[in-house]
């Protein structure tokens, strides 16, 4: 699935740029010419058809966010030369058959992005999603990652710096290693990491997220990150 840039990239960018005007994060974008790295990126829209994710108190939902800021994160990464690849591509899961009980397709969603990272030479993966919690005072992005790779940690970082300095310096998140029981955080050795991009439970978090010029912002600070860790450790 690995695929062109989208077009309209330049208006894409110039939005982006526009809105983090004043951000550190753009002081970066702009002394990066060229991205010859040799891995590729893979972009992951958390959940997807059958499979809504996390739903807000006020219905918004998910997956239609995690797609959007995903589509924004390819654009602009295509811009700077990056090499992209995106397992979900629009509104559907993966692999899904009608036929099949709801675990049974989220076992065969699954599956099929693990397949999809493997098939690619150099995969570097990042899975986009929203958090949410019973207690709506937390907010924030954090970024998890898989101990399978020794770079999973520092491109963690990379993004989790890049998303406070960017979207919300009041947090005071870290990057932290994933648990076990995220399967593809579990079974994938290349650096491979979840974005969890706010807290769909925090009113105030949750207005950001439903707003497509936060997604613009969110994608800007992704691609920051991603370009550090590039920058730091070869591609």
């Amino acid at each position: 699935m690995r695929g062109r840039c989208l077009s309209a990239v330049g208006a894409v960018l110039a939005i982006a740029l526009f809105t983090l005007a004043a951000s550190p994060c753009t002081a970066v974008l702009r002394t990066v010419l060229e991205n010859t790295a040799s891995a590729t990126l893979v972009i992951d829209a958390g959940h997807g058809g059958f499979d809504g994710g996390a739903v807000s108190e006020r219905g918004v939902s998910e997956q239609a966010i995690n797609l959007s800021v995903a589509q924004r994160v390819r654009a602009l990464a295509c811009f700077f030369g990056v090499q992209t690849a995106m397992t979900r591509a629009d509104e559907g899961a993966l692999d899904y058959d009608p036929s099949r009980s709801v675990r049974e397709n989220k076992v065969a969603d699954i599956h099929a992005r693990e397949r999809i990272v493997q098939s690619i030479s150099s995969p570097v993966f990042v899975s986009i999603h929203l958090n949410k919690f019973s207690d709506p005072q937390y907010h924030g992005a954090q970024v998890f990652y898989s101990a399978n790779s020794a770079f999973g940690k520092p491109l963690a970082e990379a993004l989790q710096s890049a998303l406070i300095s960017g979207c919300d310096p009041e947090n005071r998140r870290q990057a932290k290693q994933a648990e076990s029981s995220v399967y593809l955080m579990r079974v994938l050795t290349c650096p491979a990491v979840i974005v969890e991009c706010g807290f769909l439970s925090n009113p105030d978090e949750e207005t950001r997220l439903a707003d497509e010029n936060y997604h613009k912002k969110l994608a800007v600070c992704i691609v920051t990150g991603y370009l550090r860790y590039t920058d730091g450790h070869g591609g």
